[in-house]
């Protein structure tokens, strides 16, 4: 494992190894000077922006979920550094901004970043973890014949109404890995290697993390469709390896939603690939979830609402 963290607060700190760039408020605003009014609940969203869009409609596309009052903002296919640019300019970087970021630097690692609402968030710190290498696994299947390398994107925060420890994991897992009937693809045998390696990182993670006594959360595009994986409950896929250490997915606790979270060029729509997992503790109830609509990636935006307790 390549672990990777910034371990300085502030509104800008850069990592001499050139590792990250943590983003906590705008022209150096300390978060501490945001305003203190806080709703009860706390709104997570993750949303695949989608590669081949153009950035234009990707970076409206994060401003309108922004707009929905969402408290963190997890982001998948954000690598084009024009992209990330015009979204910190927009959300973080400008008088009126009400966000936080962390965005690691490289085209790669900065693909998952995690935004979060200033006057909800302490930022505590951030890092950023290697989980495989690249790997060339030929051409069959979404993407190109070697995928990069992959890596979770972590943020740690405390919430400002309860004082609560909180942790998003965010990453983008490898596609074409599940077969039809739910269970692994055996025809991709690389790909399932990677993967493999991939969740066994992000689970060691999630330990180390509630070993410390957080609020657990892990967000992104996990590939796998969370309908069929309920049911097969293959060994190396989220279902089973996030429920391992204790997580469980929006969609267990709230139910399967009718409209998938992706879309495929055949139309079809009821997938659901895109997750929030949370770790249950009394002090963390998921209210609501919702998949939403009207967005230009091939990917909706998963919503979903929380209640922090504060502690006795």
């Amino acid at each position: 494992m390549i672990r990777r963290s910034v371990p300085a607060l502030g509104a800008v700190v850069l990592v001499a190894s050139g590792v990250g760039v943590a983003l906590a408020g705008p022209s150096g605003a300390s978060a501490q000077e945001r305003p203190r009014m806080v709703k009860a609940h706390v709104q997570v969203v993750t949303y695949n922006t989608a590669a081949q869009l153009s950035t234009g409609r990707a970076v409206q596309d994060v401003v309108r979920l922004a707009e929905t009052g969402a408290d963190v903002l997890a982001l998948q296919e954000m690598s084009s550094p024009d992209r990330r640019r015009r979204v910190v300019d927009r959300l973080v970087r400008c008088r009126d901004c009400k966000f936080g970021a962390y965005i690691p630097q490289g085209a790669v690692p900065a693909g998952t970043p995690v935004l979060y609402r200033l006057h909800r968030f302490h930022f505590q710190g951030a890092g950023t973890e290697q989980v495989t290498e690249a790997m060339h696994v030929g051409s069959a299947g979404a993407g190109p014949a070697t995928l990069r390398a992959r890596f979770v994107n972590w943020v740690h925060l405390r919430e400002r109404r309860t004082g609560r420890s909180v942790y998003v994991l965010n990453n983008h897992a490898v596609p074409t890995v599940q077969g039809d009937g739910g269970g692994p693809n055996k025809r991709m045998r690389k790909r399932l290697t990677m993967y493999r390696l991939h969740m066994r990182g992000l689970q060691d993670l999630v330990t180390r993390f509630k070993q410390r006594g957080g609020k657990v959360f892990v967000t992104g595009d996990l590939n796998v469709n969370f309908r069929t994986d309920r049911r097969f409950a293959a060994r190396m896929f989220p279902y089973r390896r996030l429920g391992d250490v204790g997580l469980q997915a929006s969609f267990a606790t709230l139910g399967e939603p009718r409209r998938g979270t992706h879309v495929l060029r055949s139309g079809r729509d009821t997938r659901l690939i895109d997750y929030v997992y949370y770790l249950p503790r009394p002090s963390v109830r998921p209210l609501d979830q919702h998949v939403l609509r009207g967005y230009s990636s091939d990917h909706r935006p998963l919503l979903v609402e929380l209640r922090f307790t504060r502690p006795r």
